[in-house]
This record gives C-alpha cells, sequence and structure tokens, in this order.
C-alpha cells in the first residue's frame, strides 16, 4: 500500500526524535560528559541554633535566605539536583557575643549523590551575613477590654480572659519595650455574655501597639475572652439613725456617696430589697458634723456590678449646740469590802448637747457620774473603770451627754 507524502513525512520526524533521544541516552549514560547547572533559590539553613540558644542568643536577621548556586560536574549527576535537594549550610554554634557575623556556607547534597562528581563554582559567593542579639524571656498580663455598646438595662462586666499571662521570647532589647498584652471585644447592644477568641495585641510601655514584633515570639497567640453581660437595677442607699446625746434622727442632714448601686439581675429567685441598707449610726457617738465610711453589704444572693466596696456618709447636726463640762463629784458604787478608793483623775469631762437654751442652762450638778467597783480587783496599780454618765432632773430630757466611752483612773488598795 502506497503512503502518502505527508504520511512518510511524519514518520521521518518520529524516527528522528527516536535517534536523538538514543544519542541523548547514550551519551549521558556511557559517556557521561561534565557541564554546568545553575539552581536559583537554593535555601540557606542555620546549623548550632539550639547551642546558640543555650548560650543566650538569637539569629535577628539573615542578609539572603536563598541564593543562586552554579554546580560544575557530570550530567548524570547535575540532573539529579534541584533546589528541594540541595541547601546551604552556616553553622552559628560558635558565636558567644551580639554582633553581626559574615558566616561561610558549606553546600550539602542528596545522600545518593557522589560529592566527588560535583563541585560549585560559586565558592565566592558562598556567605551569608546574620545579626545576632541577646535572646530573653518575659512573661506578661493579658488586658481584656469591652468596647462596644451594652443594650438598655445591661451591663458588661470585667472581660475575663485564658490566658490571663502570655510567656514571650525575642531579644532582650525588644522585650523590654512590652508592658502587656491587649485583646478588644466589640458589640452593638449586647444583652448576654459573650466568649471569643481574639488576637492579641502587644502594647509598650507608651501605650501604643509595639511594631517591631519580626523576632517575638508566644505561647499563644490567640486568648478566649469572656465578657459577662446582665440586666441591672439600681438601687439606693439608705442609713438609720439612734436617737442620743440630746439628738434625734429629726436634727440630722446628711450625704450618701454613692447615694445609689448597681445590681445584677438575681440568677434565683431571689426578691430585689427597695433599697439597701448601711446599717444604724447612734448620735450619741456623733460629736458634730462627721463622715463615715460604711461597708456596702448587700442580701444573700444579690451581686454588686461595679460598685465599691465601701459607701461615704458625712453627718451633719442642725439647730443644737454642745457643751463641755468638767465634774468632780464621780460617785464609786459597790466598793469591794475593806478596800480604799484612791482618785487618781480628779474629774471627768463630759460633753453635753441639747437646744442652744438648753445647753446653756446644764451645770456640772446637773451630771451625774458613776463608777461601778462591783468587778474592782484590788491592787497597788492604777486602775482605769468605765463611768456611766447621765443628765439628772426632768428638765433635761430633751438634752444628753455625748460619747459611751468615759472612764476613770483608780488605785484600789486594802
Amino acid at each position: 500500500m502506497k503512503r502518502s507524502k505527508k504520511e512518510r513525512k511524519s514518520i521521518n520526524i518520529a524516527l528522528a526524535i527516536l535517534l536523538s533521544l538514543a544519542l541523548w541516552f547514550y551519551v549521558i549514560n556511557v559517556e557521561n560528559p561534565t557541564g554546568t547547572a545553575t539552581l536559583r533559590g537554593v535555601a540557606v539553613e542555620l546549623q548550632g541554633m539550639e547551642t546558640l540558644t543555650q548560650q543566650g542568643f538569637m539569629v535577628t536577621e539573615m542578609e539572603e535566605e536563598t541564593k543562586d548556586l552554579k554546580l560544575n560536574g557530570r550530567k548524570k549527576t547535575l540532573m539529579k539536583l534541584d533546589k528541594d535537594n540541595v541547601y546551604l549550610a552556616a553553622d552559628v554554634s560558635s558565636i558567644t557575643a551580639e554582633g553581626e557575623y559574615t558566616l561561610n556556607c558549606r553546600t550539602v547534597y542528596p545522600t545518593y549523590v557522589n560529592t566527588d562528581n560535583v563541585t560549585s563554582s560559586s565558592w565566592n559567593k558562598m556567605q551569608v551575613t546574620i545579626t545576632v542579639r541577646e535572646r530573653g524571656t518575659k512573661e506578661i498580663d493579658v488586658r481584656g477590654e469591652f468596647i462596644g455598646t451594652e443594650a438598655e438595662g445591661c451591663l458588661a462586666g470585667r472581660v475575663v480572659t485564658d490566658p490571663g499571662t502570655l510567656e514571650l521570647s525575642g531579644p532582650r532589647e525588644v522585650l523590654d519595650t512590652i508592658s502587656y498584652a491587649l485583646v478588644q471585644v466589640t458589640g452593638e447592644d449586647v444583652s448576654s455574655t459573650i466568649t471569643q477568641e481574639i488576637e492579641v495585641v502587644l502594647i509598650g510601655v507608651d501605650g501604643q501597639p509595639v511594631q517591631e514584633l519580626e523576632n517575638i515570639t508566644s505561647n499563644a497567640t490567640v486568648v478566649k475572652v469572656t465578657v459577662p453581660v446582665r440586666k441591672y437595677q439600681e438601687l439606693p442607699l439608705s442609713v438609720s439613725f439612734k436617737d442620743g446625746g440630746g439628738a434625734t434622727a429629726q436634727d440630722v442632714s446628711y450625704k450618701i456617696r454613692p447615694d445609689t448601686i448597681t445590681v445584677a439581675e438575681p440568677r434565683n429567685q431571689v426578691d430585689l430589697p427597695e433599697v439597701v441598707s448601711l446599717g444604724e449610726i447612734d448620735l450619741r457617738q456623733v460629736y458634730g458634723d462627721t463622715t463615715y465610711a460604711l461597708p456596702i453589704r448587700l442580701p444573700a444572693g444579690l451581686s454588686a456590678w461595679r460598685t465599691p466596696a465601701y459607701a461615704t456618709v458625712r453627718v451633719s447636726l442642725e439647730n443644737l449646740d454642745s457643751r463641755q463640762l468638767s465634774v468632780k463629784d464621780i460617785q464609786m458604787v459597790n466598793i469591794p469590802e475593806g478596800c480604799t478608793v484612791e482618785r487618781i483623775s480628779p474629774k471627768i469631762y463630759v460633753w453635753v448637747r441639747g437646744t442652744p437654751d438648753l445647753v446653756k442652762k446644764i451645770t456640772q450638778e446637773d451630771i451625774r457620774v458613776e463608777v461601778d467597783l462591783s468587778q474592782a480587783v484590788p491592787g497597788e496599780h492604777i486602775q482605769r473603770f468605765p463611768a456611766k454618765v447621765t443628765l439628772v432632773g426632768e428638765k433635761f430630757e430633751e438634752a444628753g451627754v455625748i460619747g459611751t466611752n468615759y472612764s476613770v483612773a483608780l488605785r484600789l488598795t486594802r
């Protein structure tokens, strides 16, 4: 069967290709001539890093991470090499101080390659320059911040992070500039607790985000953040007054700061009180304008929300005068049998209070001071005994004695 001219041309081309391949195979595998090859982007690897770390240093910068490598050798060997199985190695284990170093590199070939059949003609370029800095570690706090908005009647509480601290490592000079790690939670009209995983931002001692972080590593870059959000209610604070010392609750004016507190809506069936009491102030102990710091104690089942531990109460007494009198007439009662009482305190100073007209009329004869010695133990030493001080006479019913801690010094001997 006679072939066409076009078919004969195709057969001749195929035979030519086969002959070329056969010749190439013969040359490579039998003759194996020498040649050159250029490997581009060969990786530079630093060896001895563990030793460098143990000595307290680290590499912070390398001038070139890859190099172009020109090789000479047998064609059959060169064909087995590429940038994925050849690399350049530089040893840093002998470095013992900070600074910039230029290191010689050696070419590392695959184990199945006979290195006698290949050499590098780029030996004059096989160097790498690195920068070495002192390595350190530092523990920093993780601070959480809610920067969103709460729904009406809701409040976001203190942000909690897990973990609460981070362990950083890197150049010591950079670590010294880092103060803490910040995570910020956002949200609009938030009405329930938020839990998210958020990437941290390292904040410097200047309060701004740290920019130079290339050589800083952390045991965690993402932390779990919880923002408790609960409904709240405002409750007023109150205080009560015990009449005494010539004053009643009607004579008192006062201010409480803060005057209200925020409490979270109870999770259990707990009734909210109408007010939260700070307790009772005994007016016998109030000598004049006085400021008290009273603890804020919530009923069981309630929790305060952004509330201080104490409230201040500023107390003033209106339309009343006070006066101090010295009293010499001190009555001793229930003196132990056979004992002699020697008064060390010849008199006692007593404060009285009432309306201006009434206070002017009070004299020392209107004050009774009584010392009960029924529990006294005789001895040569000086003892101090409590004294009961009262006003006598019906005309002074609306006045009173200020203070309850009066006492006298005595010596009780047999």
